[in-house]
């Protein structure tokens, strides 16, 4: 708190000694230049009537005595009278001329005035005019009031500050020791409510990551735990199996639990490359058409199941995505239909309005709508018609939704013109 106020005190401090010494003498020095003249006939009419009577004093009396004039009526004025050569004061020629001229002339500050008397080569001058004794007293209290008053301002200021810094810190603490429900609350009018709004997006973010970072883990050891009791088991029963026989066949079986691992870790690392945002998004604007029609080949040597296909845009249509991620996404659903259905996918690529949308179909028993939207959770399988022995490792779906959040768009299920489930991604492809 100390700090706070302090640091707002002295910036205000700071700023109000420029404005007063640099910011203000600078601006009267060039704003105040084009009324220069209008300042000078204003004060030239302040003591053009005292000028006047006194040189009336003066010419009333021998040259030579007017020195000695002069001094007789100091006691009167309460600012000095003299009495000079126009040449002892140093005039610039515009200054002499403006005297011979029998004008008054202004010092800068306007506190001396000189005016020639009666042509006789000498200058009448008065000034400078005393300030009163009270002026620096006043300058005192003036700026001790000031001072004070900032004090009272800067304090003020740095108590919301302060309170609402300090519920963020006691936040970031309470996060930081585990507690990540907590979360900084600030009123609407706080200045530090976009700090506090970013703070719990940050927060909510962290706890999102490590709930799905515990949840995966969880999942991964479970995942884990099938492949690796299979290869403990063909293990010992290779070592007491009796023929070769048999050893090739628990040979066999180990070698596809050691695949079925290889697999479960290029899925899990494809899975959490999504989450990292170092890796930004790179679209690419390109014919749609053939791209699709390169992923449907290449699927279409991997799976056994019947092939459709409808294009129902420009087979020209020009679309920004990422083509490899985007791939993966359909690659995945592709697989998906032809693992769950009954030998029939067709594919579809069709636009509604900024929008371009692909749907996979098949012909299986289709995803109950309760359990849509748990499909696409990590290692997610649906025991009726998707178990662990029709294959997969229950990351395909949990991919493709996280490959259309990077394309800003999304997944859904629906039932199937065929009859079991459509998939269908949707991105805003223009």
């Amino acid at each position: 708190m100390k700090r706070i106020f302090l640091s707002f005190y002295l910036f205000i401090l700071v700023v109000l000694l420029l404005t007063l010494f640099a910011v203000v003498p600078t601006v009267e020095h060039f704003a105040g230049a084009p009324f220069r003249a209008e300042f000078n006939q204003y004060h030239r009419e302040l003591v053009r009537g005292s000028l006047f009577l006194i040189q009336q004093d003066l010419t009333s009396s021998p040259q030579e005595e007017w020195s000695k004039r002069l001094q007789q009526l100091q006691p009167q004025f309460g600012y000095p009278l003299a009495l000079t050569t126009i040449d002892q004061e140093n005039f610039s020629a515009a200054e002499m001329v403006l005297l011979q001229e029998g004008d008054i002339l202004v010092s800068t500050d306007f506190h001396r005035f000189w005016q020639e008397v009666d042509q006789s080569g000498y200058a009448l001058a008065i000034g400078p005019f005393p300030s009163p004794g009270v002026s620096s007293l006043l300058d005192i209290w003036t700026w001790g009031l000031l001072l004070l008053l900032l004090g009272v301002a800067a304090l003020l200021w740095a108590l919301p500050f302060w309170r609402h810094l300090s519920n963020i810190s006691r936040t970031a603490s309470a996060l930081g020791e585990g507690q990540l429900d907590a979360r900084a609350k600030l009123p609407t009018n706080s200045a530090l409510l976009p700090l506090a709004n970013t703070f719990n997006q940050m927060a909510d973010r962290i706890q999102q990551l490590l709930t799905a970072q515990k949840e995966l883990t969880n999942a991964v050891s479970h995942e884990l735990r099938t492949p690796i009791a299979r290869l403990r088991f063909g293990m010992e029963m290779l070592v007491t199996a009796p023929e070769s026989r048999q050893k090739d066949h628990y040979v066999k079986g180990i070698h596809q639990d050691l695949d079925e691992l290889d697999g479960l870790i290029n899925e899990l690392l494809t899975y959490a490359r999504y989450d990292w945002k170092d890796a930004e998004l790179t679209l690419q604007k390109q014919d749609i058409v053939p791209w699709l029609e390169e992923i449907l080949e290449e699927q279409g040597r991997k799976i056994s199941a019947h092939f459709q296909h409808e294009y129902l845009v420009d087979h020209h249509l020009e679309a920004s995505f990422e083509p490899s991620q985007l791939g993966r996404a359909v690659s995945n659903l592709i697989q998906n239909a032809s693992r769950y259905g009954n030998g029939l996918v067709k594919v579809t690529l069709e636009q509604n309005g900024a929008e371009l949308l692909i749907h996979v179909d098949d012909d299986g028993l289709g995803i109950p709508a309760a359990d849509r939207e748990r499909i696409f959770e990590p290692f997610a399988r649906l025991d009726s018609s998707r178990s662990r022995e029709s294959g997969g490792y229950g990351l395909g779906l949990a991919i493709v939704k996280k490959v259309m959040d990077s394309h800003q768009g999304r997944v859904t299920i629906t039932t199937s013109p065929l009859g079991g489930s459509r998939f269908t991604i949707s991105w805003p492809g223009g």
